[in-house]
């Protein structure tokens, strides 16, 4: 049996068990392979391939990209009523990403973004916007793709091509998740052979300012370039500069993630709105997104920790671009834990203290040993808040944002302080992250403002 609009001959049929179907007919894109009864099709679907999701009587219900290695061997990229509104892109990859972004585009311009005060944004965030496994954030001029699924790799060349009829991007890094794709199926040499030459290479269109260190220090040069490499304490870095909420930022295109955490950027906001005078302190503060919210909203003294002398050079740098006085803030290269224990025996305290650790449990495996981590960290950021201040308290770990665990993390935390807490504000990633509600899975970022007495 097929449908009108999702019928084609030599296209593979993975037929879904009883029961099984209702979960992706209301939307959820990932077809895990307990739910598959069997595929019907000769020679076998191929990873990459477009395939027929059926139910048990084999009447299709969408369609999707098949993986013969992955746990979810498919990722619906339409459903069947979908294909009958829209038969243009039906069963056709091409135009479906086409589609997608160009949709992708237009929600962002309704948002707001890019605009004059913030050109750092996602423009496509997975299954948000029905392209599951692509991650595109856009800074400035440059698009940064993250691929975590074989489809991605394979329309690779039709996805830069999109992205680059957007009239204000001029480049596309392209950044695999090695590790995710491994699972995937994707081969490591063929990865490595295919982005060998995708590196961010120096160009010269438009003005965003480029930085050329001549010695250890941040003696440069600025010149109308979009992006270049930079030599930071002995390492060839690509940058490139962007402007969020009206803040001017230097960040690595081989940074962490794709190089800026634009999820925080309504958060950071938020910040500056509650910092004038007080006393901050911001704990893993990576680039200095946080502390330069607060001490452009006034706020008297902050101090950033971070591990990582990469991230720490480029929140110096943050400062001497933002015209701030360098004696209302400081950044540190110390462990959160050693700095917190070590403050706590100086009797030191703040009047609000940022906490935004890594992904502490990037599995539901290790949620156990995670919690205890989350709850040793607040516990220590708790006794380091003045009585009556603010703690904003952050989880970028899925599985701790799905399994609605981390209040009760936090309450541990506070008994473990002897401390009293008082929830003020909750929040997640900015609105640019949709998230859709068939997918809760895709909910993994918890940003809580608690008053602690």
């Amino acid at each position: 049996m097929c449908s009108q609009s999702l019928c084609l001959v030599g296209v593979a049929k993975v037929v879904l068990k009883k029961g099984k179907t209702q979960l992706f007919k209301d939307g959820n894109p990932m077809v895990y392979s307990g739910a598959v009864d069997r595929i019907i099709g000769r020679p076998p679907p191929k990873t990459g391939d477009v395939v027929l999701v059926a139910d048990g009587t084999e009447k299709p219900i969408g369609w999707g990209m098949y993986n013969s290695v992955s746990m979810f061997c498919v990722r619906l990229m339409q459903l069947e009523d979908e294909a009958t509104s829209d038969s243009s892109c039906a069963l056709n990859m091409e135009k479906l990403i086409e589609t997608r972004i160009d949709a992708a585009v237009e929600m962002r311009r309704r948002l707001g973004l890019p605009s004059v005060h913030t050109n750092a944004y996602r423009l496509i965030n997975s299954e948000g916007d029905r392209l599951s496994g692509l991650i595109i954030d856009v800074f400035g001029g440059v698009a940064v793709v993250a691929s975590s699924a074989a489809w991605v790799e394979k329309y690779k060349s039709e996805i830069e091509a999109c992205i680059k009829k957007i009239n204000y991007i001029n480049h596309v890094n392209w950044r695999p998740s090695v590790d995710i794709l491994k699972e995937d199926g994707v081969n490591e040499y063929d990865l490595n052979k295919m982005h060998s030459s995708t590196c961010p290479e120096r160009t010269k269109c438009g003005w965003v300012g480029a930085y050329y260190l001549l010695q250890l220090g941040w003696n440069y040069t600025r010149r109308n370039v979009k992006f270049t490499d930079l030599l930071i304490l002995g390492h060839v870095v690509p940058i490139c500069q962007i402007v969020e909420n009206e803040i001017v930022y230097t960040i690595s295109l081989k940074g962490q993630k794709t190089g800026f955490y634009a999820d925080q950027r309504e958060n950071r906001q938020f910040i500056s709105r509650i910092s004038d005078g007080q006393k901050v302190l911001d704990i893993c503060c990576y680039s200095g997104g946080f502390a330069l919210n607060a001490v452009r909203g006034g706020a008297l003294n902050v101090t950033g920790i971070d591990t990582s002398p990469l991230a720490l050079e480029l929140a110096k740098e943050n400062v001497v671009l933002n015209n701030i006085d360098p004696g209302r803030i400081s950044f540190l290269r110390e462990d959160a834990t050693e700095f917190m224990k070590g403050a706590l025996l100086r009797n030191e305290s703040w009047d609000i203290v940022i906490i935004d650790p890594p992904k502490l449990a990037p599995t539901k495996k290790v949620l156990h040993s995670a919690s205890g981590m989350y709850r040793n960290l607040n516990s220590l950021a708790m006794q380091l808040t003045k009585r009556g201040g603010l703690l904003m308290t952050c989880s970028c770990s899925g599985a701790v944002t799905q399994s609605g665990i981390f209040m009760r993390i936090l309450q541990g935390a506070a008994s473990m302080a002897g401390r009293r807490i008082t929830v003020l504000r909750q929040a997640g990633a900015a609105c640019d992250h949709p998230i859709d509600p068939s997918y809760p899975e895709g909910a993994y970022l918890t940003n809580i403002l608690l008053r602690v007495s």
